[in-house]
């Protein structure tokens, strides 16, 4: 009897091979499984097992019966033309957030190959031939004693990347967003300001209070990704003015602003933002997970984005494309703080070359990469523009780099459906096009759904993408207008009975 934990994934269907640690680095066979009631799956007598490798050699699509068109089952009862294949058995069962969403996988028609284009994030990359040889061959020491060659040269580099003195290369970007907190914030009960949905505000646990005990100030995010500067002053003038309140210690800055879209903080803004801080004695900290990316958009070095703040970190898994790892940037006396901090956490790191060597690779061509990113994420935005349909919109002036944020229009679309919709492979695509294509994107918020573009999306397959779009938002928006034709004629129907005199001998 095999007992594995459900996988804790977002609302949507991995790949198949994907079942956890639990696992053990094997995959039992999908048709004898069955979820229990405590929500774990549970293997039915003996199975054959089979490398977890292999299976993920397999595509398994999402999608039923009539899977595109039956998520508009609420609004669109008539029979639908069917997926494939035809038949349907539940085979696995997904854990959402706050309820358990039932998915259908199913394999596309017999000899069509499914093709997976995945823009939930630019953190799904897969390491490349070349990082992987690097790693297998890299120079390794005890980075704990700061004698791994390999994680010594990344510093170096990625230091005068920045133009800073040192740079410190930690496990994650949200641990050196926390260690440069804790750096900069000396006394616990210090004020950080920073934006509403600045990611270290939102998506990084609230380890500042938890961990660094440090008070944040979250002040609304504008459009652009920047705040407003008055009321930047006044919450600064406030506290230090108040023996009430926490005193401001640092402000945090995100470049670029993920919330947003992507967009990238203008270098003036920055200026103007270090000019304050100097003013009231205040540090600057930038969350630049993807501050290569607001480089490139900007056209100048990241040295000239990172000589407006006392420390940045960067991550590596992201445009870069190396499979884990950040640095933080600073100045020489900092980064010796903030060693003491990485050890405090437990980020310190032996043999850590093996990860940094993929990172050198990953940036010996990161500029064209980015590059080619933005262009097509802009293709994109410009190709689902033209459609002008009336169910999601796409705002092209906000997208600056490889960030796209689709928005919904109609409230019974929701971004969960839109991405459902586009990562399903209907019959009807594959026999207009001869290929089955699935679309992975994230469902961001009430009303968005995001894209995001990586080195392994190529311009085959954005357009490969807009085509999907297309055939899906066509296809809804034809049920949308027959729903709404049957629902005008049984209002009529009804308005045209209760307009008929009753009749007492009428049966029935």
């Amino acid at each position: 009897m095999l007992l594995t934990p459900a996988p804790r994934i977002p609302q949507r269907a991995w790949p198949l091979g994907y079942q956890g640690i639990g696992a053990l680095l094997s995959c039992p066979r999908h048709t004898d499984q069955r979820q229990a009631a405590n929500g774990c799956f549970v293997g039915l007598g003996s199975q054959k097992r089979q490398p977890l490798g292999a299976s993920r050699r397999q595509f398994w699509i999402p999608g039923a019966q009539a899977r595109r068109l039956s998520l508009l089952v609420a609004i669109q009862p008539a029979p639908l033309a069917p997926r494939c294949p035809q038949e349907r058995p539940p085979l696995l069962s997904v854990p959402g957030v706050g309820k358990t969403h039932h998915y259908y996988t199913t394999s596309p028609p017999a000899g069509v190959k499914c093709h997976v284009v995945d823009l939930r994030s630019d953190t799904v990359t897969l390491p490349s031939p070349e990082m992987r040889q690097a790693m297998a061959q890299a120079e390794v020491g005890d980075d704990d004693y700061r004698e791994d060659p390999t994680v010594n040269e990344l510093q170096r580099v990625v230091a005068d990347l920045l133009g800073m003195e040192e740079a410190l290369f930690v496990p994650s970007a949200t641990m050196a967003n926390l260690i440069a907190v804790m750096c900069h914030c000396h006394r616990r009960g210090a004020q950080v300001l920073l934006g509403k949905e600045a990611h270290i505000h939102i998506f990084e646990h609230g380890g500042v209070a938890e961990v660094a005990g440090v008070h944040s100030e979250a002040l609304q995010d504008l459009p652009d990704g920047t705040m407003d500067l008055d009321e930047l002053e006044h919450k600064i003038q406030q506290a230090q003015g108040n023996r009430y309140l926490p005193r401001p210690a640092l402000i945090c800055l995100e470049n670029t602003h993920c919330s947003t879209g992507g967009r990238v903080v203008p270098l003036q803004y920055l200026q103007k933002v270090r000019q304050l801080a100097q003013q009231y004695s205040l540090r600057i900290h930038i969350d630049g997970a993807r501050v290569l990316n607001a480089a490139v958009a900007l056209g100048v070095p990241p040295r000239q984005i990172a000589q407006h703040c006392d420390s940045i970190s960067l991550c590596l898994s992201k445009g870069v494309g190396a499979p884990a790892g950040a640095l933080l940037a600073g100045a020489r006396g900092f980064i010796t703080e903030a060693w003491r901090v990485r050890k405090l956490l437990g980020g310190g790191m032996r043999q850590a070359g093996v990860l940094a060597a993929a990172a050198l690779v990953g940036l010996h061509n990161v500029e064209e990469t980015l590059k080619r990113d933005h262009d097509n994420a802009r293709c994109f935005a410009q190709g689902a523009s033209a459609l002008a349909s009336p169910l999601c919109s796409i705002n092209l002036a906000a997208v600056e780099t490889n960030i796209l944020l689709m928005r919904t229009l109609t409230p019974w679309l929701t971004p969960s459906t839109l991405c459902e919709l586009m990562e399903a492979v209907s019959a009807e695509e594959v026999a207009a096009t001869g290929q089955a294509t699935s679309v992975r994107l994230f469902p961001w918020g009430k009303h968005c759904l995001r894209a995001v573009w990586h080195r392994d999306v190529s311009p085959h397959d954005t357009r490969l993408c807009g085509i999907n779009e297309r055939n899906v938002l066509n296809v809804t928006n034809e049920a949308t207008r027959i729903s709404v034709y049957r629902h005008e004629n049984c209002r009529m129907l009804q308005r045209t009975h209760s307009n008929q005199p009753f009749n007492i001998n009428q049966n029935g």
